[in-house]
């Protein structure tokens, strides 16, 4: 068999083994390429880490079960970034009903239970304690309708109990907060369009400034909507999460991702050269004789 055609013929099987090897390698061990951080990224770092004390955050997860691992290193490292800023103060909301699950072990990979608890929601989360600087108000159903609501009349579309029954009345009262104009931030984490709706209510209507991770299928709908200025920041998909996780300081497992996927892709360019040739240099040669 000629050089040409066995360059054409190469089993697939050995492509996808040495793929799954690789991807596998470079997830247990990862090297550290370097990262360009995209202009949307740096933006969505610079206005969080604009962050006031006496700001108010709501931060909304639009996720399920099929989008989280995509945007887990998005919601760490960005929460992890939120909770750092000393004063401000954060409100947790779900618009997907499986959202819940995934913003607690969030809250659990970014805390610890504070003394004399041991169940959620008392997690102190870098040095912010549970209903004195954030709440979890859990899962609100109507999408859309709901947050029409919030945004006109925030305190009553929220009620007076948590996600866990807890009475956080006082934390709303105290915070004042009448309608979206009172929140300085809106960040959403969505496998469905939970940033569309408060970007058209929390926005356009009050001039909140709306921040949106997303999925990767979502992403060029987002860019649209940021480039037209509707959307103060974006963190697209997993390699936005390993650009803000290296802006933040944050290894985690975006950064992690972001060597197989590079790797990978260089590797199936290869694959495409080394197909190609084998193919033209054999039919070539069938061609000469």
């Amino acid at each position: 068999m000629s050089f040409f055609k066995t360059l054409a013929n190469i089993d697939r099987r050995y492509y996808y083994a040495t793929v799954f090897i690789l991807t596998t390698l470079l997830l247990l061990f990862p090297f550290g390429l370097p990262l360009k951080i995209s202009p949307e990224v740096r933006v969505t770092y610079d206005r969080i880490d604009s962050l006031q004390p006496g700001d108010l955050v709501i931060i909304n997860f639009c996720l399920t079960a099929s989008g989280y691992n995509e945007l887990k290193g998005a919601c760490n490292s960005m929460i992890a970034h939120v909770f750092e800023k000393p004063g401000v103060k954060v409100i947790f909301t779900a618009t997907a009903d499986q959202a819940p699950i995934m913003l607690e072990e969030i809250i659990a990979n970014n805390g610890e239970l504070m003394p004399g608890y041991s169940d959620y929601p008392y997690y102190s989360i870098r040095g912010k304690q549970y209903g004195v600087d954030y709440i979890n108000m859990g899962y609100y159903p109507g999408l859309f309708k709901w947050i029409a609501a919030l945004s006109a009349d925030f305190r009553n579309s929220l009620g007076n109990n948590d996600w866990y029954g807890v009475d956080v009345s006082g934390f709303l009262d105290s915070n004042n907060i009448m309608e979206a104009s009172d929140v300085d931030l809106v960040i959403s984490f969505d496998s469905d369009d939970g940033a569309g709706d408060f970007m058209r209510y929390f926005y356009l209507e009050y001039g909140t400034p709306v921040i949106q991770s997303m999925i990767g299928v979502m992403v060029a709908g987002a860019k649209v909507e940021y480039n037209a200025g509707n959307y103060a920041a974006i963190v697209p998909s997993i390699r936005g999460a390993a650009e803000y996780q290296f802006l933040a300081n944050y290894p985690g497992y975006a950064l992690t991702q972001m060597d197989a996927f590079s790797v990978v892709q260089f590797f199936l360019i290869l694959l495409m050269v080394i197909g190609n040739v084998g193919y033209y240099g054999y039919t070539r040669k069938l061609k000469e004789r």
